[in-house]
């Protein structure tokens, strides 16, 4: 597997294919072909930083909160990102703490307390997990948090090459194939 994404034939939109060896490598890949989409990537320095965290509580929320991710880096933060580190991966279990009961107007009334609890989990440990949940009602948040190396956008220096306003959850997918690589599929609406 050389190739880290390809574009896909679509009517009126973009759809990125991105391709990688373990879940982390599919996450910056699937940011290049966005990022790729826009810019022209070759004249990016690396000179600005920042944070990215992304969170869902399953692996295509998770996802699609990542390349939201991106897409904001390049539209509020004004910065095109060619270079992610210090990736982590957790999962954040809201557990109940203790009933707190209190007294409104003389009716008794109950409530739960929730506590968060963070575990810091492997990309391939946090992928199988985020997959089998499939219901918000397990009280699981997933969530990927890294540093993005890039450059501020400077017109004169970078190529614009079409404008990209959002992704769409149509045609998505995430998955992990019998030979153990990740392939993971969006649609950008142009």
């Amino acid at each position: 597997m050389e190739e880290k994404f390809k574009y896909l034939d679509h009517m009126t939109d973009l759809i990125v294919e991105a391709y990688g060896y373990t879940f982390q490598e599919v996450l910056e890949n699937s940011a290049f072909g966005l990022i790729n989409a826009m810019f022209d990537m070759s004249n990016i320095e690396l000179n600005h930083t920042i944070n990215i965290i992304a969170q869902g509580h399953d692996v295509k929320s998770l996802f699609y909160d990542w390349i939201e991710k991106i897409i904001l880096s390049i539209y509020i933060d004004n910065m095109i990102i060619t270079k992610f580190d210090s990736f982590s991966f957790s999962k954040i279990i809201m557990t109940p703490n203790d009933n707190i009961n209190a007294n409104s107007n003389n009716k008794k009334i109950e409530t739960t307390n929730l506590r968060e609890m963070e575990i810091v989990i492997s990309d391939l440990d946090l992928f199988q997990d985020a997959k089998k949940s499939d219901s918000i009602e397990d009280n699981s948040l997933y969530k990927i948090e890294c540093i993005g190396h890039g450059d501020i956008i400077d017109l004169h220096k970078h190529e614009y090459k079409v404008e990209v306003k959002s992704i769409t959850y149509h045609e998505m997918e995430i998955k992990r194939t019998q030979a153990g690589y990740y392939t993971a599929r969006f649609l950008v609406d142009l």
